[in-house]
């Protein structure tokens, strides 16, 4: 049942991801004044009609990699990654998202990683930290903190995304990985409950690459979600 409801979405995905992406060109070229002035109340409305745009489009993006993985049909192309350059990637992709709920995002590298490489493919892997850093920015509030790590273990870098945030109940852990699943949600938080796709995503395509996520977390003091990759 769970393929078959992944599959519908799968499809709906598809026919939704053009007019998104229209959608949010037009929404971009006004809100950079292509079209003329606008209001600041309009433009104040517009950013949040463009942010969700950009969260939607996400949304089906990964529903439609996380249909493909399970169905056999994804295919990875491997290039090499220089960690520090790759990490501060990420950190731009996420900094909007960080500054609008003041949540401190700070990298830390391990200086014997400075000029190392790892050997993957960038945009999957780029998904993986956009999902576990978008989680943790999802349940940490606002003057929280998140930090984004790696250190070297023998010839292995290991990943860490570490928030201060509500943290997750020791029962819930096995199944926040499951598709359609997640940690409950209380009611201030209830905006924040999703599908449930981003960790599954996550833990499909790190199990692709060889690897596995892991999770410790406390309730009341956060979480830190741990994974491995080899060195080139």
């Amino acid at each position: 049942m769970e393929k078959v409801n992944l599959e519908y979405i799968s499809i709906i995905g598809h026919e939704m991801r053009t007019p998104l992406t229209s959608i949010r060109g037009y929404l971009s070229m006004i809100l950079e004044g292509d079209m003329g002035d606008i209001s600041p109340e309009a433009r104040k409305a517009l950013n949040h009609c463009y942010d969700s745009s950009v969260r939607l489009i996400k949304l089906v993006n990964d529903v439609l990699v996380l249909s493909k993985i399970e169905n056999g049909k994804m295919e990875y192309y491997p290039s090499k990654i220089e960690i520090t350059e790759f990490l501060k990637s990420v950190y731009n992709d996420i900094f909007i998202e960080a500054e609008e709920k003041k949540i401190d995002v700070k990298i830390e590298i391990d200086k014997n990683l400075k000029q190392k490489n790892i050997f993957y493919d960038e945009n999957r892997l780029k998904q993986v930290f956009i999902n576990l850093i978008s989680n943790a920015l999802k349940f940490t509030d606002l003057g929280g903190e998140v930090i984004i790590k790696a250190s070297l273990k023998g010839n292995n870098v290991i990943f860490e995304i570490i928030d201060n945030g509500v943290g997750i109940a020791k029962e819930e852990l096995e199944k926040i990985f499951e598709k359609f699943s997640q940690a409950s949600c209380d009611l201030q938080r209830l905006n924040n409950c999703g599908l449930g796709i981003g960790l599954a995503l996550v833990k499909n395509i790190l199990k692709d690459f060889k690897s596995q996520i892991n999770v410790k977390s406390e309730v009341g003091k956060g979480s830190n979600f741990y994974f491995e990759l080899n060195l080139a």
